[in-house]
């Protein structure tokens, strides 16, 4: 199997496992609302579930986003300040194992327990570093003649930190579960894009304008 088949293969996996984990985690969880809670609260410290939405849910994510960068780092067609934002790429396996490391308190405060306030500065962390990312992988050469995917690519990664910080405030509060995930459904996107433009084996970069 190709290096670039087998990245893509781990990217669906990937994908549709979050997926999966969303909508499972949501049914399970008692009074929990993809529209206002964050993703974060699955396993809110103290909650039902936690425990296993931890291992089963975040570790496991982590892992395959883990073994999908691993595999697509070798075929990643980028330098310059592409491969810089490459590797901050990995801010996203990140942004999952730091839901078993620091779990959130209930209702994911702006100020709480030290694991809480952990997991608020290690968040600012991931959700900049996947902003960044995805923003400087647009300007990889392959995308040169794809300019719609790399202005998708470009205003995803601007969207991150907009987003990240708008989630915060009180008045979004009924909506920020459904902000973060439209922010992964634009992510998730845009690592396809990557996959199918920039992720090759000793390949010309394709042609296209879309």
């Amino acid at each position: 199997m190709e290096r670039a088949q087998l990245s893509r293969i781990l990217l669906g996996a990937s994908i549709l496992y979050v997926v999966a984990f969303y909508f499972i985690g949501a049914a399970i969880k008692p009074g929990y609302s993809q529209l206002s809670n964050f993703v974060s609260e699955y396993n809110a410290t103290g909650t039902p579930w936690a425990g296993t939405l931890t291992y089963s849910g975040y570790v496991a994510t982590a892992a395959l986003l883990s073994a999908f960068m691993g595999a697509a780092a070798p075929i990643a067609q980028v330098s310059g300040a592409s491969r810089v934002g490459f590797w901050l790429l990995w801010s996203l396996p990140f942004s999952f194992l730091l839901g078993a490391i620091a779990p959130c308190d209930p209702g994911c405060p702006l100020e709480g327990s030290t694991s809480q306030n952990l997991h608020n500065a290690m968040a600012v962390v991931a959700y900049f570093g996947m902003g960044a990312g995805v923003a400087l992988v647009s300007f990889a050469a392959g995308f040169r003649r794809f300019k719609l995917r790399r202005a998708f690519l470009f205003l995803t990664g601007i969207a991150f930190p907009v987003l990240f910080l708008a989630m915060v405030e009180p008045d979004v509060a009924p909506w920020r579960g459904l902000i973060q995930r439209l922010l992964d459904v634009a992510l998730a996107a845009s690592l396809v894009l990557m996959s199918v433009t920039v992720f090759r084996t000793g390949r010309r970069a394709p042609q296209g304008v879309a």
